[in-house]
């Protein structure tokens, strides 16, 4: 018994150093598990990256544009049409009506046929294949647009009419743009005798739009060309109006003094006297002889 007892107090003494021992590991570990991750978090705070300095925006140079440009053809002193209140330049070709818009059409390709050979052709011969395969609608068209011209009455209509003629072919040969012009004309000249009758006007109206628009760019660029070199002239200021006669002054006379009466005798005194009206000398009659 006496062995037994002795036993079980070394098995509790042993068990107790055990566990104590094993305590005191664990709490090592654990002393040494935070100094490790302290250490290591202080050894990895001296290696974190700092950030990057904040760039400023760079600076982009702007480059001033570069001054408009005389537009080919173009020279001091020319003039354009002026511009409608709608801000569109003015051409024959605004405001038509269908009947208007066809034979501007025709007009216009005349005068490519007559003026591209020199710039590209190709205008004539399609030109001159649609005005014959298509003579009656061209026709029918024209007949309206001279009864619009008469219709108000004018008894000199035939001579307006003539003159708008006129200034349709100027508008269209004009020298500057006939480049242009015709390369345009080459390509609608290959459209309209595909076109029906019916549709006619509707193509019209487009095709001169398209026609109208190498012109119309040529006088906004020659406009950016002569606002910026040729500014519009100060506003006119009218001179101030300065008296050049001083104006009368007026003697207030004193009180208690007749004014009629001073007026009179300043006028009387003033006047000068007239002189005495000669006098004839007495004559004598003659004696008759006794």
């Amino acid at each position: 018994m006496e062995i037994s007892h002795s036993c079980d107090v070394h098995l509790v003494r042993a068990k107790r150093v055990a566990t104590d021992y094993l305590g005191w590991t664990m709490i090592l570990r654990a002393n040494l598990g935070w100094g490790l991750l302290g250490g290591l978090a202080l050894a990895t705070s001296g290696c974190v990256t700092p950030p990057a300095p904040v760039q400023p925006p760079q600076v982009v140079a702007t480059l001033t544009p570069p001054p408009p440009t005389m537009p080919a053809g173009g020279y001091i002193g020319m003039k354009i049409p002026p511009k409608r209140a709608d801000g569109r330049y003015f051409t024959p070709n605004l405001d038509n009506t269908d009947q208007a818009a066809v034979w501007h059409l025709r007009n216009a390709l005349n005068v490519a046929a007559l003026g591209c050979d020199q710039a590209g052709g190709g205008v004539a011969e399609p030109y001159s294949a649609w005005i014959k395969t298509h003579a009656a609608v061209i026709d029918r068209y024209y007949q309206a647009y001279i009864r619009e011209w008469q219709a108000p009455g004018w008894w000199d209509w035939q001579r307006v009419y003539d003159d708008n003629q006129t200034r349709i072919y100027n508008f269209y040969a004009q020298p500057a743009i006939r480049a242009a012009f015709c390369a345009v004309a080459r390509e609608e000249v290959a459209q309209v005798g595909q076109v029906a009758d019916d549709e006619l006007p509707a193509f019209a109206r487009a095709s001169l739009k398209r026609l109208d628009r190498p012109f119309v760019e040529f006088y906004a660029a020659y406009d950016a060309w002569r606002d910026y070199y040729e500014p519009a002239p100060p506003p006119v200021v009218p001179p101030q109006v300065v008296p050049t006669i001083d104006p009368p002054v007026i003697v207030i006379p004193p009180a208690g003094t007749d004014a009629l009466g001073v007026n009179e005798t300043t006028a009387e005194s003033t006047e000068t006297p007239l002189a005495p009206a000669p006098v004839d000398p007495p004559t004598e009659e003659p004696t008759s002889p006794r």
